[in-house]
């Protein structure tokens, strides 16, 4: 991506943040990362209380439902390629780990205990890095 089409992107971004009044708590974003952890894509993906996430990796999407949810999300990678080291972490609004899970089937269900509010999911797919915003109700 040329410095101009990161340019572009950012006023894009920008612009849409403040003609919608975009709030976290009714949006998703995800975020691909090359092998040496540079960020490659940010993508929002505004939410509706019944909406199916999914995102595609040149090889995997992965879905999540539901969003926002009671307590129980559903995280689901198709294909699953379990020759990589492939997990999740969830953290806290405050940025603080709350769990590390193995992902070793193509559904991998994640309960969240804590309060209602806002929390962040990584899925780690090998070297692939996906960040998403999960709602709890």
């Amino acid at each position: 991506m040329t410095n101009l089409e990161k340019i572009i992107c950012l006023l894009a971004l920008m612009l849409l943040a403040i003609s919608n009044n975009v709030s976290a708590q009714n949006n998703n974003i995800a975020f691909t990362y090359d092998a040496d952890g540079n960020m490659e894509s940010r993508c929002i993906v505004p939410l509706t209380p019944t909406e199916i996430i999914s995102v595609e990796f040149p090889e995997q999407k992965i879905t999540i439902y539901p969003n926002p949810t009671q307590g129980e999300i559903c995280v689901e990678i198709r294909p699953l390629n379990l020759t990589e080291e492939n997990f999740l972490q969830l953290f806290d609004s405050s940025g603080r780990l709350l769990e590390t899970k193995k992902i070793t089937s193509e559904q991998t269900f994640l309960e969240i205990s804590g309060s209602s509010g806002a929390y962040l999911l990584n899925i780690h797919l090998g070297t692939n890095v996906s960040k998403w915003k999960i709602i709890k109700k």
